[in-house]
């Protein structure tokens, strides 16, 4: 079975599965009781002990890390109340939690209960961090005392970490003990609606498209056809995603990549990623139905497919770092549609979704050096092989040690692969041979 970690943000992200820590209808969207609003200053409770803490990061529609706050609150005979003590860890649904990761003394707590905790900077444990890598932070929680049990409002700062900015980003709580029935993330109700999707596909000629509908946004991408395509028989197609703070023309750009697909005859999609936090960035955690960056991907199958000839047989999908992290996502869930994967420096982030069927996918990366932003990519290959393979998934990997990279090499066995793989294939073709020709010998049959 796959195994799951609390997330923090994008390249890192994990699923934290929203259903398992806010209560939802029967929708699938996020419901947080009302509250009343803000107290009247006589009736400001004061806050003690452990809290549950959901903290919503905005740059991920459903994202949410699951915090502990240990609170320790006085008022004076002026009734003016102050929060002697804070301190923040690390917590997992299975209510483990980590060391202090921050602390605050002294917090003045306004008339209606306003208040700013300033964490400064702090480190989310490696331990608690979906890529087994730790992730730096600055924080601060600007927000007001609801009641015993609910302390709320946004979070702003960065993700140092991935030069991230928080803007959006929000937070609950509730007692400890009650975070069975669910812990909130704002202060008022959120419903996380379905993304909207197209219905008349517009013309998507060769070459560079700036403002292809998705979503309700203008979403970029690039069509490269093999030389002699001239539509009269079904192509393969490659979706190829780019790494965190990338382009399209970086991805293009990679030594080998459009030389082996127009040898082998393969279309290719190369989207930009949206701006996240100042990041052009995936999102390789949101469900499906929330996913502006899935929903591209069926838009864009679908309409390329009925402007092009495209063999339903053979779509792939490749991608480098949060790249590849994203073709992981794709891989759980849109396996009713993908042929197989070749992901590059990636791993996975989100759940397999209902009616999933497992894809031959070929996992490389770049052994123990291989490490961006403070984020061991070694780890996140080892867990993507063993949950691909325990799952049913014809896995092989390539360690071609080379660190966080993407080099000409790798191209000619990504595109043999596609090749040997179109949907479904049986018998699977490596299995009782030798991997071809096109293969380094640092690649391996996950057993």
């Amino acid at each position: 079975m796959t195994r799951f970690v609390w997330p923090l943000i994008l390249l890192i992200g994990c699923d934290p599965k929203t259903e398992e820590t806010d209560p939802q209808d029967d929708t699938g969207a996020i419901v947080i009781d009302d509250t009343g609003g803000v107290p009247e200053p006589e009736e400001l409770p004061i806050l003690d002990g452990l809290y549950s803490t959901g903290f919503a990061v905005g740059a991920v529609a459903g994202l949410v890390v699951g915090l502990q706050l240990d609170v320790s609150m006085s008022v004076d005979e002026d009734d003016v109340r102050t929060i002697d003590s804070i301190s923040m860890r690390a917590a997992n649904p299975e209510g483990d939690v980590s060391e202090p990761m921050s602390s605050a003394e002294a917090i003045p707590v306004g008339a209606d209960g306003s208040l700013v905790v300033d964490w400064g900077s702090f480190t989310l444990p490696a331990a608690f961090s979906p890529t087994g890598g730790a992730v730096d932070l600055e924080a601060a929680m600007v927000g007001s005392i609801l009641s015993e049990s609910m302390l709320c409002g946004e979070v702003t700062g960065s993700i140092t970490s991935f030069s991230m900015d928080l803007e959006g980003s929000t937070f609950g709580t509730v007692k400890w003990e009650d975070r069975i029935l669910g812990t909130p993330s704002a202060c008022e109700e959120v419903l996380l609606e379905d993304t909207p999707r197209i219905v008349d596909c517009p013309v998507m000629p060769e070459g560079r498209t700036s403002d292809f509908p998705s979503a309700d946004q203008e979403r970029e991408f690039e069509l490269v056809l093999p030389d002699g395509y001239d539509g009269s028989t079904p192509a393969p197609i490659v979706f190829t995603y780019h790494g965190l703070g990338g382009s399209i023309e970086g991805m293009l750009d990679s030594e080998n990549l459009l030389d082996e697909a127009n040898r082998t005859g393969h279309i290719i999609i190369a989207p930009q990623a949206m701006d996240r936090g100042g990041q052009a960035a995936w999102d390789p955690i949101g469900a499906p139905r929330i996913n502006q960056d899935v929903v591209l991907f069926d838009v864009l199958l679908t309409c390329v497919s009925e402007q092009y000839a495209i063999d339903p047989q053979r779509v792939h999908v490749t991608g480098m770092s949060l790249g590849g992290i994203f073709s992981g996502t794709l891989v759980t869930t849109r396996s009713d549609v993908l042929a197989s994967a070749a992901p590059f420096s990636g791993g996975l982030m989100n759940p397999k979704v209902d009616g999933w069927e497992p894809i031959p996918t070929v996992v490389s990366w770049g052994g123990e050096d291989d490490i961006s932003n403070g984020q061991d990519f070694n780890a996140l290959a080892a867990t993507m092989m063993d949950s691909l393979s325990e799952d049913g998934h014809f896995t092989v990997g390539c360690d071609h040690g080379l660190g966080h990279s993407l080099a000409a090499e790798m191209w000619p066995y990504a595109f043999r692969f596609f090749l040997d793989h179109p949907k479904g294939v049986d018998p699977l073709p490596y299995t009782s041979t030798a991997l071809p020709s096109e293969f380094p010998d640092y690649c391996f049959i996950v057993d």
